[in-house]
């Protein structure tokens, strides 16, 4: 993916992803030369954006804010003959400035740290003859696609919220949580050593009286 854009520097780019995360997010966003950028991803769960430093947070919401980047969303969740079914392609389209795409990569690699660095995945450049079906794919996508800027956001707030609230609490409970295991650890073991020290003398004790 990196040698694909750095291959294509300028032009609007167009990414379709099944999910993606916020270091996704921000590897993209240092990737794509501030370049105008459409991401669509099917899977928008809240618990995608959960884990992230407040840094990437703040890059992640940088990225989504600008005029030239849209974010898009497409699933279908209804139950019917076709049952539930989302956007779960991952398609790379450089476009050129007329927004029409010149060239495509395609393969199985999320917009995630596991799709990025960790998976074994594969992205491979699309054979010209494709080129007409995987722009008509995007296009018809694109048009049935709903605009997802704000919940994208929201997502990124909400996570950083839930993270600030859980540094502020995690302090104090676990200096609560130490004092009270320490009572129940080394406490414990020293009463039931002396117990044990005092049924033996209590047994020694009783032998000798009965000597005499």
């Amino acid at each position: 993916m990196e040698r694909f854009l750095d291959a294509r520097p300028t032009g609007p780019l167009m990414v379709c992803v099944g999910s993606a995360s916020v270091a996704g997010i921000v590897w993209l966003a240092r990737h794509s030369h501030n370049r105008p950028v459409t991401l669509l991803i099917g899977d928008m769960k809240s618990r995608n954006f959960t884990r992230a430093s407040e840094a990437d947070r703040a890059v992640a919401l940088e990225f989504v804010g600008r005029e030239d980047v849209m974010i898009l969303s497409w699933y279908r969740t209804e139950r019917s003959a076709q049952g539930r079914s989302e956007a779960h392609l991952k398609v790379w389209a450089a476009c050129d400035r007329r927004g029409k795409p010149t060239s495509f990569l395609v393969g199985s690699a999320n917009l995630t740290i596991a799709g990025l660095h960790e998976n074994v995945e594969l992205m491979a450049l699309a054979d010209p003859s494709e080129h007409s079906y995987l722009h008509q794919t995007l296009h018809g996508l694109v048009e049935k696609a709903w605009k997802a800027e704000e919940r994208l956001i929201e997502c990124l707030e909400e996570a950083g919220s839930n993270a600030r609230e859980r540094r502020h609490r995690h302090p104090k409970a676990s200096r609560h949580h130490h004092q009270a295991k320490a009572p129940s650890g080394c406490g414990t073991q020293v009463l039931a050593v002396s117990s044990l020290f005092a049924a033996i003398a209590a047994l020694l004790f009783g032998r000798r009286k009965r000597h005499r």
